[in-house]
């Protein structure tokens, strides 16, 4: 385009020269009218001041004006034109191809004005809107045309409040001229009033500093209806005021301040749909594929329809948007990012076995069973060399060889009453350890790791020294373990958390956004991650259990960090969130305004005084002050009772293992010792003699 512009533009210089040595055709003689008019434009042209270049648009009617004299006469030095000559039946509302590369070149050599004398009003109406649709002429502008009724009607209101230094020429008798423009600020209430500014006749001149005044730089106290939306920190409710707070509200306060009007808050209607569906070809590289682009954004439908003139509350420089209405200089730049769920590694009633790993825990319970394996093995061999080897040493591993007893002799009373009266001398009883019984092995052992002292020492010394090195064993293990389990109680349970677009694909946590903008941003990413992530993303709205949805694994939610962190603090369920660390895009944060809107040169100069004078970053601090950038941290020694619920799971273990071994016992002296022959319930000593003697049957 620019290229083009500068194109044109030496053409236009190469074709005015070479006419200043070449004789121009001449035209037909000018009637009163015409020739007022000339002198009329010749002024204004003059008074304008135009250094850079003009454009001229007319009909055949008008055409004879623009002659050599009358391009001659304009300028102080020799200035590039463009004139366009249209037909009278042309439809300027759809021009063609050639009246197209026309306006983009006035509009890329950035002329200083532009000069409309068509007669039919309904052509110029038609190419207003033409050109304030597509915006291919630059608005702001100086326009010059003729005075028409039909330029006038309601649904021109909202363009003259845009090119608001445009001035009519309006003629009256004797052709003399009445020169109006369009009473700006009054316009912007929704009444359009024309504003006298002088009457002209052939010798008198035209001020310049009249005809073109600056209207923006005072509103003269008008009210200017802003929409807004609460969306932390740019807008948010404060009650203690009853009024709105935050960045952008502080931002149109001084912009009222500085331009002299009084910015009215509102809340639209959000009962009221808002979808527009605009070209596929909106989004800059958007997917020609698809068959348009929807805009969810309240804030764009209201401004679009002219109900508001600004509208605030978080909105970003998303392309689509210009299509509609016009957006400010970024004020701020925010950080995108996803609010995720968060797991903890504190497991609460398994923190008591944390302090090893499964390895470690394995090898301390395969040692119990090696431990009291190689203590009875010790002892059996002690017995073996000692010569009173117990017929019970490996008694499962023996072939059961006895005869079965007559059930007849279980009821001789003279054998019971010889059982009864059985005492084992000294020399008949078989001397036994503790360590002679495999249960007793296993039993000690274990008893020995938790600290438990033994009921004596071994006889056998083999057995003693053995002992010995197994407390030292048993110190080390229990010391590692005490140092490790203090460490676990002491500092907090590490995070489980999601920080980059790859995790968030990895977790299977559907993302979701607030407006369709969003999504088709990242539809529309060169990144293949990002792709992805848009083609899974959902649009959904605020809901009150959004934050419980995130805290559940449902969805993650994508918006700017300062709102991820208002969500996790205002809810109950703040501390299972996770604002992700990676930044997916710094987004510029803009203001919308009307299409073609007549303030934004003095609202884009307004900000950035703002922003060079850090009243911006203040304000944004003061509205985040009380979000904190990350969940507080749990202090390392403090010990809760979510810690401590393992040792109540270990002691819960601890008394159904006990109740289960009571269980046992009493099933095994129902059902074994109460079913055996001599058991008998008023000498209970038959059956344990009997048992001494026979240990077999």
């Amino acid at each position: 385009m620019r290229c083009l512009g500068i194109l044109i533009l030496i053409g236009a210089s190469i074709s005015l020269a070479m006419a200043s040595l070449m004789p121009i055709a001449k035209h037909p003689q000018l009637n009163g009218y015409e020739m007022h008019l000339k002198v009329l434009l010749q002024k204004i042209l003059w008074a304008a001041n135009v250094k850079r270049c003009f454009g001229v648009i007319t009909d055949e009617q008008h055409y004879p004006i623009y002659d050599r004299v009358f391009f001659e006469s304009v300028g102080r030095q020799v200035i590039p034109f463009f004139v366009m000559r249209t037909n009278a039946s042309e439809d300027l509302q759809r021009p063609a191809k050639q009246v197209e590369l026309f306006i983009k070149a006035i509009k890329s050599s950035d002329c200083e004005l532009n000069v409309i004398t068509i007669l039919n009003g309904w052509q110029v109406q038609r190419f207003l809107g033409y050109i304030y649709d597509s915006r291919a002429l630059n608005m702001q502008k100086k326009f010059v045309l003729l005075h028409d009724s039909r330029l006038f009607e309601s649904d021109m209101i909202h363009l003259w409040s845009a090119c608001i230094g445009a001035i009519f020429l309006k003629r009256q008798l004797d052709n003399k001229y009445t020169i109006s423009t369009i009473a700006f600020p009054g316009i912007l209430s929704g009444v359009l009033v024309m504003k006298k500014i002088a009457d002209w006749e052939l010798g008198k001149g035209v001020n310049g500093r009249i005809l073109f005044a600056d209207k923006t730089s005072n509103l003269y106290g008008a009210s200017m209806p802003v929409a807004i939306s609460e969306h932390v920190p740019m807008v948010l409710w404060a009650n203690a005021t009853q009024s709105f707070q935050g960045v952008e509200v502080e931002i149109m306060n001084a912009l009222g301040k500085a331009l002299n009007f009084k910015p009215l808050y509102y809340k639209p209607n959000q009962s009221e749909t808002v979808n527009w569906e605009l070209d596929g070809a909106a989004y800059g590289g958007g997917n020609p594929e698809q068959n348009g682009t929807h805009i969810d954004s309240m804030l764009v439908d209201e401004v679009a329809d002219h109900s508001a003139r600004f509208a605030i509350g978080d909105l970003h420089q998303f392309q689509v948007y210009l299509q509609l209405v016009e957006l400010s200089a970024p004020h701020n730049f925010e950080c995108l990012t996803f609010l995720t769920p968060e797991s903890s590694t504190d497991n609460s009633w398994q923190t008591f076995i944390l302090p090893f790993s499964a390895g470690m825990w394995a090898g301390v319970l395969l040692s119990l069973f090696v431990v009291g394996t190689v203590f009875y093995a010790i002892s059996f061999l002690n017995a073996l060399i000692n010569g009173n080897v117990s017929a019970e040493f490996f008694r499962c591993l023996r072939r059961n060889r006895t005869v079965p007893m007559d059930p007849q002799i279980y009821r001789r009373v003279s054998f019971r009453i010889a059982i009864s009266r059985y005492r084992p001398s000294k020399g008949d009883r078989i001397p036994r350890d503790l360590f002679d019984g495999y249960a007793n092995c296993i039993l000690l052992t274990y008893s020995m790791l938790l600290y438990v002292a033994l009921p004596r020492m071994p006889r056998n010394w083999p057995l003693r020294v053995l002992t010995g090195w197994y407390w030292i064993y048993c110190i080390l293990l229990v010391a590692t373990y005490r140092a490790s389990f203090t460490a676990i109680l002491a500092n907090p349970a590490a995070r489980v958390t999601i920080d980059t677009l790859e995790e968030l694909l990895r977790s299977h946590i559907p993302p979701s956004a607030g407006a369709n903008e969003n999504r088709q941003f990242f539809l529309d990413a060169d990144d293949e991650i990002a792709r992805k992530v848009g083609e899974k993303m959902k649009v959904i709205g605020y809901s009150d259990d959004l934050t419980s949805r995130i805290a559940k694994g449902q969805c993650a939610y994508y918006d700017n960090e300062f709102y991820l962190r208002y969500l996790r603090v205002t809810e109950e369920s703040g501390s299972a969130l996770h604002i992700m660390k990676e930044c997916v895009l710094h987004m510029p944060v803009v203001l919308a305004m009307e299409k073609n809107s007549a303030l934004k040169p003095r609202v884009d100069g307004s900000i950035q005084h703002l922003a060079e004078g850090g009243l911006i970053s203040k304000w944004l601090k003061d509205a985040t002050q009380h979000l904190p950038a990350e969940a507080l941290a749990q202090q390392e020694a403090l010990m809760n009772i979510q810690k401590f619920w393992s040792s109540f799971v270990a002691l819960f273990i601890g008394y159904v293992i006990a109740i289960l071994a009571l269980l046992a016992e009493r099933w095994h002296f129902r059902h074994t010792v109460m079913k055996h022959p001599m058991y008998d319930v008023y000498n209970p000593s038959l059956y344990y003699n009997f048992k001494r003697i026979y240990p077999q049957h």
